[in-house]
Formats: C-alpha cells, sequence, structure tokens
C-alpha cells in the first residue's frame, strides 16, 4: 500500500534494493536493439520505487526521458534524490515523477514508447489490470519490458534457521502470506501478456543470486523481512534471537547463504 511504502521507503533503499538492483538492470539488456531509444523517446517506469531502473535507463541512454509513477511519495522522494547523486541536475531534470496505482496509471494512452516494471506487477490486486495499464499507455508498436517474481523457489537454509530460532523463543509472527501474485512460469505470464493485445512475446527465467554473509542476511532479516517481529521484541528477546541466529548462520558454509530465486523476464511489443 501507499502508507506502507512511505513507512518503509528508507529502508527499503538501505537493505533490498541493492539485492534486486543487478537483475532490474539485466532487464534494459533486454532492450537494447528493440527499445531504439534516442532523440524524444519517452520510457514510463511503472512502480519506480527508490528509481534504480528509470535511473539505470537515464544513465544508458542520454537523450531519452522517464516518466516514473509509484504510489509512494517516499519513495518518489526518494528517487529523485538518488537520480541527481547519480547524474545531477542534467540527468534528474529528464526523470519526471508521479503518484499513481499501476491498475490505474495517472497518464494518457499512448504516453510512452517503451514501458519497463521491476518487482511491482506481483504486488497489483489485479496483475492483468496493471498489464492492461501497460498496454494502454504504449504507443503503437511501443515495447513493454518486466521482470518480477517467479512463484516457485529454491529452499534456503538461513530461513529454516530463522524458523527454528523463532519457535524456540515462542517469537509470533503475523499470519498469512500477503496478497502477491507472481507468475508460475514464463509460460503463463507470456500467455497473460498476449491475452491482452501484446505480440512477439518473449518470456524467460532469469535468477537473482546474492551472497550474503551471516551479518548481512541478519541484517535484512531484521530491517526488511522480518522487521516488525523484531520492533515487538523488548530488547533482551532481540538480544537473544539476533545472537542465535547469527550463531547458526556462522556455521553454514558461503554456498548456503548464496540466495538463489527464479524471475519471470518478459519482453513484447504493443500491436499496431
Amino acid at each position: 500500500s501507499e502508507a506502507g511504502y512511505d513507512r518503509y521507503g528508507h529502508a527499503y533503499r538501505r537493505w533490498m534494493a541493492p539485492i534486486v538492483a543487478p537483475p532490474a538492470r539485466r532487464l534494459l539488456d533486454r532492450l537494447d536493439g528493440l527499445a531504439e531509444p534516442g532523440a524524444r523517446t519517452s520510457i514510463v517506469d511503472v512502480g519506480t520505487g527508490t528509481g534504480t531502473l528509470a535511473i539505470e535507463a537515464l544513465v544508458r541512454w542520454p537523450s531519452v526521458s522517464v516518466i516514473g509513477v509509484d504510489q509512494s511519495r517516499v519513495m518518489l522522494d526518494i528517487a529523485a534524490e538518488e537520480a541527481e547523486l547519480r547524474g545531477g541536475r542534467e540527468l534528474a531534470a529528464r526523470l519526471e515523477l508521479i503518484v499513481g496505482d499501476a491498475e490505474r496509471l495517472p497518464l494518457d494512452d499512448g504516453t510512452g514508447d517503451v514501458a519497463i516494471s521491476s518487482f511491482v506487477i506481483q504486488l497489483a490486486s489485479s496483475r492483468s489490470a496493471a498489464v492492461r495499464e501497460i498496454h494502454r499507455v504504449l504507443r503503437p508498436r511501443g515495447t513493454a519490458a518486466i521482470v518480477t517474481w517467479q512463484l516457485e523457489r529454491e529452499p534456503f537454509e538461513p530461513d529454516d534457521i530463522v524458523d527454528d530460532v523463532f519457535d524456540e523463543l515462542g517469537i509470533d509472527r503475523p499470519g498469512g502470506g500477503g496478497d502477491a501474485q507472481p507468475y508460475s512460469s514464463p509460460g503463463v505470464a507470456a500467455a497473460e501478456f498476449r491475452r491482452i493485445g501484446f505480440r512477439d512475446v518473449r518470456a524467460s527465467t532469469d535468477w537473482l543470486e546474492h551472497q550474503f554473509t551471516p551479518q548481512a542476511y541478519l541484517d535484512l532479516l531484521e530491517h526488511w523481512i522480518e522487521d516488525d517481529v523484531f520492533a515487538e521484541l523488548d530488547e533482551a528477546q532481540r538480544v537473544e534471537a539476533r545472537e542465535r541466529i547469527l550463531r547458526r548462520l556462522g556455521r553454514l558454509s558461503a554456498s548456503a547463504l548464496r540466495w538463489r530465486l527464479p524471475l519471470v523476464s518478459v519482453v513484447a511489443r504493443r500491436a499496431e
């Protein structure tokens, strides 16, 4: 929700954005020779967040402009700050930031030559509505490129350690798994894009791979993945949980601390 990401925007910038940045940037590689960025080319970044994808596009293609849309004003303020840090006022001037929902983009039909999105489409309450909006705001023959989580994930031993420690200490966690709607496969994603009217659809599996140290994983856990749980603990519980988790993580091999998650990457064109 907008309020949630307003609350967590700075934590996302510090703890999660650097982890998801590499596959987001790889998405732009798939646009080379397709998007043909040049003079007056407009890119719409749906769910721009802290601006990773938008800013990378501005750096990579110096003549394009980007419209970044996100529910969170805080996230957009961070994106503006990051743009100026990365490329100064000249780069930041090519980035327009608008508060809006992926399912109801506050843009006219045919606004962009290219639409991009990273790790957002699965968060829409109606995934297909978000894809339809991407289709709507593209010009004829415009290109869409998205990367998002895939449903199936490989087991990750540090997660089991956290489960065991929380159980031992009687730490309750919120029930439910959220409302995310990741694609179950690239084929399912391709079929949805085709139903909505895209052509030349190319969907494939990509991977997020990130090497943690024990401390880095504990930091992500405490400040992002399970931040609400840690916030509810008293200081003694928090210290005990940290120490137990860190001690057990320290016994794992480097390979066991390598986070490897499947992603779905889609590039498609709007018909004439």
